[in-house]
């Protein structure tokens, strides 16, 4: 039953099943979030059942009490109609959220390429963000008290930009910055850190930086050199001083 649930919520969503690879680019490897992200999505599904349910239970007691008082029958029907709709929606979602909760969990991909990485998220709206290793400034790792209770971790990628605090929430990505990639729910964050940041010394090792990133000068030259560049400078400059004051008769 869920496996058919599972194919009509893809089908009404219409959710690539498989993610798109950077374009240019080879795959490095593929990640993917632990089968506990799941239950941690799931802890705070079933806060918002809960109050949900609480908040239906607590309308059949009050509802009844209002009723009494209300003179006109069409306002009661009417009412009594839109509890009655509460009830079959809350129901009927039930296994449609559970549904999605486990699609968020199968269709969630983490590709490092050999030169960007690319996350693959959500199932009602799809997200795709992809972050070159050339901008990628900061990696880190946050991990919450339920997150720790369940062996998960969040590893946080920042780019140029990025301020140093994000404004997503603990499971969504509601006001996420776009200067930051989330590896969400994953049990090997310490390997994902450093996969990625081997990426980017790799990356930079190379000299595939932006094209129009500034070169930068060495750090150690050669002073001799630098002073017989000088001297020659100056010899040109010099020639051609006495040229334009002679003439090309001179020559």
């Amino acid at each position: 039953m869920f496996e058919r649930l599972r194919d009509a919520v893809v089908r009404l969503f219409r959710v690539p099943e498989q993610p798109s690879v950077p374009a240019g680019g080879r795959v490095i490897r593929v990640f993917r979030a632990s089968p506990n992200y799941y239950r941690y999505r799931l802890v705070f599904w079933a806060g918002g059942q809960l109050t949900a349910l609480v908040g239906l239970v607590l309308s059949l007691i009050f509802i009844p009490m209002v009723l009494e008082h209300i003179p006109f029958a069409w306002l009661r029907l009417l009412i009594g109609g839109i509890e009655v709709v509460a009830w079959l929606t809350f129901l009927v979602q039930i296994p449609v959220g559970l549904a999605v909760l486990h699609l968020d969990l199968d269709l969630r991909w983490y590709i490092l390429s050999d030169r960007s990485l690319r996350i693959r998220e959500g199932i009602v709206k799809v997200r795709e963000k992809t972050v070159t290793f050339a901008n990628i400034q900061h990696i880190s790792i946050r991990q919450n008290p339920i997150q720790r209770l369940l062996g998960i971790a969040d590893v946080q990628v920042r780019t140029a930009g990025g301020g140093a605090g994000g404004s997503g929430n603990q499971h969504g990505q509601v006001g996420e910055s776009m200067h930051e990639a989330y590896f969400r729910g994953v049990d090997n964050a310490d390997e994902i850190r450093d996969a990625v940041r081997e990426r980017v010394r790799l990356y930079r090792d190379a000299g595939l930086g932006d094209p129009d990133e500034p070169s930068s000068l060495p750090e150690v030259y050669d002073a001799s050199a630098l002073d017989a560049a000088r001297e020659v400078l100056t010899e040109v400059r010099k020639l051609r001083e006495d040229l334009l004051l002679t003439g090309p008769s001179a020559v």
